[in-house]
Parts: C-alpha cells; structure tokens; sequence
C-alpha cells in the first residue's frame, strides 16, 4: 500500500478565507471548490446539526441530496422544505439508523433507483459520549454486580461510519468517473478528539481516533483508483448533539467552534479538488491539516510496508 509522500504536507501558517485569516497547514486557492450542478450527495446524520448545515450548502451550489437520517420524520419534512423551496426533486429522505446494515444498504439502493449514482458520501451521523461504565466509586462497586458496559458511542460513530464507507467504495467502484473527475468522494466526520485523548469521553476519543486512521488507511487504498477520502475534525461545535446545558460555559468562555468554518473545510474537498488523507481540524478561529504519526515511522516502514504486501496476497487482493 503507498503511502502519500510526506512533501504532500505543507505547512504554512495562514490560510486566507472569506471569514478573514486563519492559521492553517496548508495551502489552498482562495477559490473554493464547487460541487458541478445535479451530483448527488449522501449524509447521514442529516437531518440536524453539520449534517442538515452540509445538505443546505450542497443544495444551494445545485446539487441533489439524500437525507439520511434515523429520524425519519425530521428527514422527511426536511427534504420537504429543501424540495419546495427548489420547485423540484433536489432531496429525499431515508430513515437509517447507521448500525443497522440493512438499513443503511436499503438506504443507498433507493439513492441510486432514484438518482441514478451518488458522486460524494458524507458518513457524519454521530452521538456524543454516552457513560460505558458506572462513575468510579469503590464504596458502592462492591455492592453492584459487574456491569456490561455502554458501548453505543462507539458502536454509532465508528462501526456506523465504517458501514457508510463500505457502502460508499463499493458504490464508487460500480459506476463511472463522474463530472468533476472522481468515482466518488468519502468523507467522514471525526473530531480533534481523535488526536487528543479526554478523560470524560473515552469511547468518543476512541471511536474518532479510529476513524482518523481508518480514513489514512484507506486513502492510501483508493488513491489510484479516482477516489478520494478525508476527515473533517472539529472541536465542539454548538448543534444538537448534546443537551444545551452542555454549552453554557463553551459560550461563556468563546471556545466553541463556528459552523461556516466547520463548512469551510467540508467544501475544500468538493468537486475537482484532489486533496486526500487529509484530517481538516477546526476550533474556534484556528484551522489546520492535523499531521500524521511520524516518531519512529523511518524504522517502522519496511515492516509496515510489508505487512500490506503480504496481508494483500491472503486475501486475494491484486494491489501491489
């Protein structure tokens, strides 16, 4: 498996964008990159939040769009508003909840019955930190059986993303190149969580650290084969994913991170834009390429390397 070389990184400062300077590790033109008129767009988690601000940004450039959405009720009155608002098809809805296989298969099959093919896949519902085990509290933990732990974080924000991703390559790999270059485009949300470790939210941190890596992995497969995969990573941003309560003290103190941003960085992977691997980071004002892993990469790569070799000749995998 190749790797990107690392020249592909390159890390300058500032990066100007229309909400003034930001500090960045990347160059990028001052002209973002467009969706091309009528592609059509998959997201889950859209019916709120990032996900229903992405599907009204997507729209607006022309493009049609599939709400997914375990609320299906809120998908539906959505892609209502979206429709009527266009005087034509630009949206439908399906209610998906992203653990559920079936759902999400049945899902991507209505999206391609009706649209014909799906050039961008947005695996970005998620749920914040459930509690996966009792608070500490020795006093009491000898009067309480042992507990099953609380797996739904991950379980939603890793396994889910992983089931839209599968779908989405094997989607990409059955239709041809489309208007803007590409088979298809993934791009999964994650968080500065998955770089930096919280001691409130072990399964959130976890799940979004392995959907980093997931994303590097797999970007470095479909490289070659006109399809690109990305993450965008904020910090916390101000939407329903958790109780109001919750963002009192983040108003307070400005340490939230603000929406056109997050949506700034979603659009620099749009259209003939050929970034990939690439983790787009956000909070609050400050913008960057989070860095791959590199201590001790030099005497870790012929082993790393050679892994993919070999695991790619097991399982029958023409990849050289």
């Amino acid at each position: 498996m190749s790797a990107a070389p690392m020249g592909f990184y390159l890390w300058l400062l500032l990066l100007r964008t229309p909400h003034g300077p930001r500090r960045s590790t990347f160059q990028f033109s001052p002209l973002m990159p467009k969706i091309t008129s009528g592609e059509v767009s998959y997201i889950t988690g859209a019916a709120a939040g990032i996900g229903k601000a992405v599907t009204t940004m997507l729209v607006n450039q022309g493009g049609r769009v599939v709400i997914a959405d375990v609320n299906g009720d809120a998908a539906s009155k959505f892609a209502s508003e979206l429709n009527e608002k266009a005087g034509s098809v630009v949206a439908i809805a399906v209610k998906s909840d992203t653990t559920n296989w079936e759902e999400q298969l049945a899902g991507f099959q209505l999206a391609i019955s009706t649209f014909k093919r799906i050039d961008y896949v947005f695996a970005n519902a998620g749920i914040a930190e459930h509690p996966w085990l009792p608070p500490f509290d020795p006093e009491a933990a000898t009067s309480r059986p042992m507990v099953k732990p609380d797996l739904a974080t991950a379980e939603i924000n890793l396994i889910g993303q992983m089931y839209t991703a599968a779908l989405a390559f094997q989607t990409f790999e059955r239709q041809e190149i489309g208007p803007s270059g590409f088979r298809g485009k993934l791009i999964l949300t994650a968080s500065v969580f998955g770089y930096f470790p919280s001691r409130a939210m072990p399964l959130y941190a976890s799940s979004k650290a392995g959907i980093i890596n997931f994303m590097r992995s797999v970007a470095g497969y479909y490289a070659d084969k006109n399809i690109t995969v990305n993450a965008i990573s904020p910090n916390l941003v101000d939407t329903t994913i958790a109780p109001d309560v919750l963002f009192i003290p983040f108003r307070k103190y400005k340490l939230l991170s603000d929406i056109q941003l997050v949506l700034d960085q979603f659009e620099k992977l749009l259209g003939d834009s050929t970034l990939n691997g690439q983790a787009l980071s956000i909070s609050q004002e400050h913008v960057w390429v989070h860095p791959p892993e590199t201590h001790m990469l030099e005497e870790n790569l012929p082993a790393c390397d050679l892994i993919s070799v070999e695991i790619f000749k097991l399982f029958g995998d023409k990849t050289p």
